[in-house]
């Protein structure tokens, strides 16, 4: 059960940290769109390879978060699967330490 425990408490810490690399990614994306119609016909060379860089850092982070999101889930039926086979389980904050 310890085992588990952690694996969920670092997934979401993972997924935490990067839910904010993603915004902050999406943030500075935006900065360098624009909010011109026609933007894209005048773009800097230089702009449109931050742009594609950010597209896929943000694709990346996109994936890894819906993963996490799943092993999340797995975990936590695992973790309901080992509660409900064993019931009188408590969890002890010696067994953390094990």
């Amino acid at each position: 059960m310890v085992a588990i425990e952690d694996a969920i408490a670092a997934a979401e810490r993972e997924r935490a940290g990067l839910n904010r690399r993603v915004e902050e990614v999406l943030a500075r994306a935006a900065v360098t769109l624009g909010n011109d119609d026609d933007e894209y016909l005048y773009r800097e060379p230089l702009d449109s390879h931050h742009q594609d860089l950010f597209d896929a850092e943000i694709v990346n982070g996109q994936r890894r978060l819906k993963e996490l999101g799943s092993a999340i889930a797995h975990f936590s039926f695992v973790r309901a699967a080992m509660l409900s086979r064993f019931p009188d389980y408590k969890f002890r904050a010696d067994d953390a330490e094990a």
